[in-house]
């Protein structure tokens, strides 16, 4: 039997408290990617816009007026890609929070209950992130 195929009895209690670790822990980068998404639009509210006006409105040529299209506002390439991870970083945090509280509530509901883990489902409960 290959230690792939090994399996390790746990109650449902100490699976319980394994989960409530990563709940607080996906609770505090939940909170700290919010606060960071807050300080990334404060950023692009107070200096992250850029005007792109087309060179051809300094003209007085009517062959060179363009003024259907205008200004095109914009928000800082960098800016914008720090707002997408913002998101992307809530996104999963909040995922991951859903599926340990669930599992949070089924154990505690269940504390004298016993399981057979393999590696996958220890690293799922006790790994590191």
């Amino acid at each position: 039997m290959g230690r792939r195929d090994w399996k390790f009895e746990y109650t449902a209690s100490k699976l319980s408290e394994a989960v409530q670790s990563k709940v607080n822990w996906h609770t505090e980068r939940l909170d700290w990617w919010k606060n960071k998404k807050n300080e990334v639009f404060a950023t692009i509210r107070k200096e992250g816009i850029e005007v792109d006006e087309k060179i051809s409105l300094e003209f007085k040529s009517p062959k060179s007026r363009d003024w259907d299209r205008g200004a095109q506002v914009m928000v800082r390439n960098d800016l914008q890609k720090d707002l997408d991870e913002c998101m992307e970083k809530l996104q999963a945090h909040t995922q991951r929070l859903n599926e340990y509280s669930g599992w949070q509530q089924i154990l505690a509901a269940n504390p004298d209950c016993s399981q057979s883990l393999d590696i996958d489902d220890w690293l799922f409960f006790f790994g590191t992130e």
